[in-house]
Formats: C-alpha cells, structure tokens, sequence
C-alpha cells in the first residue's frame, strides 16, 4: 500500500490502541473483527440499537492551516435502517480517549448518516471566530450515502485556497468554497436586518387589488347550473327499464355460525344483474349531462394593481456587530490530534477500516486509490452473487406448485364452513410446497405403490384353479373314508356297540353333517 504522513488507524485483529469511553451512556462496544468477503480487520459494531464511543489518537498531530485531506472506508455489512457512519476529527488540545463523548470538541465531523428521510454525507467544521467564538458550519447541499452492502470510500479535501472536494469511491461528488456553500458562512454578512425595525402600520404590500369601479352585468346568472341534461340524447332501443342494476346472489350461503336472534335475519348480498351487462343499462333512464353554455359560476370584479402598494417591506439593514473577515478559516479550526466515533445506530454490522488523515492531499489519495480499488471489486462481487442467488430463490420461491391453483380454484367453490377450511389449507400449501406435494402427490403416489403391490401379491388365476382342484381331491376323498365307515357298521366281528353310543355321532360324522 501507498503510505500516508499520518495513519490515525488502520484496524487489525487488536483494537490496536482505539480506546471505549468511560462514559456511562456509550453501552456498545466496538471490536477487531475480519470483514466480510475479506481477509482485512476492520473496527466492527456488533449491535444495534446502541450508543458507541470509542476513539484513538492520531500517530502525530495534524494541522489543516495550508490544507489536508481525511479519508477512510465504511460497510454496512447487514445493510443500514437507522444510523451514523461519520467520523469526529478531535481537537488535539482537548483529546482525552477515557472522557470521549458528545460535548468533546472536534475539529472535523465528516461521514454517512441515514435515518428516516435523513440521508447525507456530513462535513461540519467547528471554526473559531476573532472574538473567541465557535460555531459549527455545515456543508449546505452534502451528497447523499450508497445504502447497499457493499464496502465505500468517503474522501474530503480541503486546499490552503479555501476550495473542497467531496468524493465517494473515488468519484467527486461536491466541490465549491468554503466562503460560498456553508451555513452559516465562515464569514459573516457585512450588514444584517434591523431587529428593532418593524412594519408601519400603514404599509400597503398587496400589490392586486379587486377593481371597486366594476359591476356584476346584468345577464350575469350565478345560479345557472354548471350542467344540463342533453335533450338530444335517445334512450338506446335494449335498454331494460324493469330490470334492476343489482340483484341477489343465488349462489350466496348463509354462514353456519349465523345466529338469527342475535345477527337478524340473513338476506343475500346483492351483485351487478347479468342481464344488465349484455345491454346498454337497467332501470329507469335519465338523459346524460353535458356543459351549460349559459354557466358563468360565481361572478368576481377583476384584478386591479394597487395604487396604493409601497412593496414588499424589509427591515432596514444596519452594519452587522459581529462582522469579521477570516481569510485564512482552516487557521482556526484547531489541529486534529485523534478521531472518534460517537454515533447511535439502530443497524449491526458498521465496519470502519484503513482510517487516515494527512496534510498532503495526494498522499492520502494514493493510500486509498491502493488500498480500496482491489477490496472493492471483491466485496462488490461476493455481494452481487449473493443477491442474484437471493433473487433466484425468490423467484423460484414465488412461483405456485403445479396445479395449484386448480385446487385452490376447487377450494374457492366449496361453501360455507367447510370452503372456510379448504381456502386455508390451500393458502398454507401456497406458502409450504412441501405441505401440497405431500398431500397431492406423494401420499396418492405412495397409496397407488401399495395396492400395485398387493395386486402382484395375490394367486394367479391358474393357481387358483390348482387349489381349487386340490381343494375338491380332498373333500372327495373326505367322503370316501366316511362311506367306508358306513360299509363296515355291519360287521358281524365287530363288538357291540354301547346303546348310548350309538346315539353320539363320531367327531368325523359330526364335522361332515354340520
């Protein structure tokens, strides 16, 4: 990097010397931290909704009376709803980093504030008058800050002829004279208005006047109507004159949850009559309007100038008592002897790296022309991927799953309580994909898989004929060895059978007669 005569602070993993305030107020507290998309540290604020003071003494004093320059980069790494981003250039006589807060005297405040409808770059100098007097001077038209996440270069430079320019990434935003675009101006008018003058009573400062010699003329009608029917309009041949322009909605359905003892009685909403929209109208017809020719409206005497008028009056100007010329202003604006930060922001994530300041212009103009050109092409790159990629996924995101809006169209049909339920699944779906292609498509799929699946587990038609064969074998062959049972009851060899027996079937015979 380019070397600059005086680094006030350039951050690295050690807070390097920037010192927290011992002011009670100043809660947040700034750390080194690596920025994002770089391998640079930077003085990084963690929190929002916070005051921060911290501050650091520049490595030598630095005296703006033949011109200097500051300068130093700023990101909002997650992007910038309220808050400050400027610098405080401390008074080198008064710079005490433990008592820092926002009565210390600076000598430069110059940076990015944003806030509401506040959005501008400060450059405010504290300059001291010939009689002892300081009084802040605020650059009238300040260029306003980038908003986005990407790393910025804040630069302001002021030449010993009293001329400025402010930049922003290197590119210039404001240049002018210290004499000519701050208010109030370093040097003060040489009269001012008189507070003790006041207007004469008499002072006559319209300068119309409504002619009192004019009158209204006589065949002036002020009740004359702007409009009047149109006598040549014709009734248009389809024109319905005993159909209505609205009529009930059959399709309407009366809520479930009406209670007629405490709602009354349910009527329909009404809706445009159908039948009106395929003719010209409905109802009774009235002529159109046009423009009366005979309208004149309410009648005014015209305007006149005043005779009696003096002017516009002004006080008078008497020589200004605190009148001075300072030609050399950067001579009393004190030397910077540290920088500070002092904001409030309702943002995380403000990063502040390569800080500088200088008596010589190019030499801090070259520190950051090296120092920014290269970090700011990778951040902006790393940035601009992630918000393409962001806006992809929302595009991707706001697209409705496939056949939705069949189903919601469905939904939308259905009445009553029910209806009520179905839009709200489907608006759930809309804002859950997953949910809708569960329930639309994986469970049918999975049910459909299943009964597939059991139909490729059932018998053959062929099988099922062999076990129905076997099926038959086996009951005829039932009946075989019972008839033979039956053959051999005879047998005269056989021992007889007890009488109570002969009552009880055997378990076979019982099974066959069931």
């Amino acid at each position: 990097m380019a070397k600059a005569t005086t680094v006030i602070a350039l951050a690295c993993a050690a807070l390097g010397g920037w010192t927290h305030t011992g002011a009670e107020k100043y809660g947040g507290k700034a750390i080194a931290k690596k920025a994002k998309d770089t391998d640079d540290y930077g003085l990084y604020f963690p929190k929002e909704a916070q005051h921060y003071g911290v501050s650091k003494a520049a490595s030598s004093t630095i005296d703006p009376a033949n011109g200097f320059a500051v300068q130093f980069e700023a990101r909002q790494e997650e992007g910038l709803e309220c808050g400050g981003a400027y610098l405080k250039y401390l008074e080198a006589d008064t710079f005490d980093a433990e008592k820092f807060d926002g009565e210390t005297p600076y000598v430069l405040m110059f940076g990015p504030d944003k806030c509401g409808s506040t959005n501008k770059v400060h450059v405010i100098f504290k300059h001291k008058s010939p009689s002892g007097e300081i009084e802040e001077k605020h650059l009238k038209n300040p260029p306003r800050m980038p908003t986005d996440e990407k790393v910025h270069l804040y630069s302001l430079s002021v030449k010993a002829d009293n001329t400025y320019e402010v930049s922003i990434d290197g590119k210039s935003e404001r240049t002018g004279s210290l004499f000519e675009d701050f208010e109030p101006p370093f040097n003060p008018p040489t009269e001012i208005d008189d507070p003790d003058d006041t207007k004469p009573e008499d002072w006559v400062d319209e300068a119309k006047i409504a002619d009192p010699k004019a009158k209204k003329p006589e065949d002036w009608d002020e009740d004359a109507p702007a409009t009047i029917p149109d006598e040549t309009a014709v009734k248009p041949e389809d024109w319905l004159d005993d159909e209505p322009k609205e009529v009930e909605d059959d399709e309407a359905v009366i809520p479930e949850d009406w209670d007629v003892d405490e709602d009354g009685d349910w009527e329909a909403p009404m809706i445009p009559n159908p039948k009106c929209a395929e003719v010209s109208g409905c109802g009774e017809w009235e002529r159109p309007t046009i423009p009366n020719p005979e309208y004149k409206g309410k009648w005014y005497a015209p305007m006149i100038d005043n005779p009696a008028y003096k002017g516009e009056w002004k006080p008078k100007q008497i020589p200004n008592p605190k009148y001075y010329k300072d030609e050399t202003p950067l001579a009393n604006i004190g030397k910077i002897g540290g920088v500070g930060v002092e904001i409030w922001t309702m943002s995380k994530g403000l990063v502040l790296d390569n800080i500088v300041a200088d008596e010589d212009i190019e030499a801090v103009t070259a520190f950051g022309k090296d120092a920014f050109e290269a970090k700011s092409a990778s951040v902006s790159a790393a940035v601009e991927a992630r918000e393409e990629e962001k806006r992809k996924e929302e595009e991707a995101g706001s697209k409705s799953p496939i056949g939705l809006d069949f189903f919601a169209g469905l939904a939308n049909k259905i009445p009553g309580k029910p209806g009520e339920l179905a839009q709200s699944f489907m608006d759930r779906c809309a804002d859950n994909a997953v949910i809708y292609y569960l329930v639309f498509f994986a469970i049918p799929l999975i049910l459909i898989a299943l009964t597939i699946g059991a139909n490729f587990m059932r018998a053959s038609p062929e099988e099922k004929k062999k076990k129905a064969t076997q099926a038959k074998a086996a009951a005829k062959k039932k009946d075989d060895d019972i008839q033979e049972d039956d053959d051999n009851e005879g047998d005269e060899n056989e021992p007889p059978v007890e009488e109570e027996a002969e009552k009880t079937p055997s378990k076979r015979r019982t099974k066959r007669l069931s």
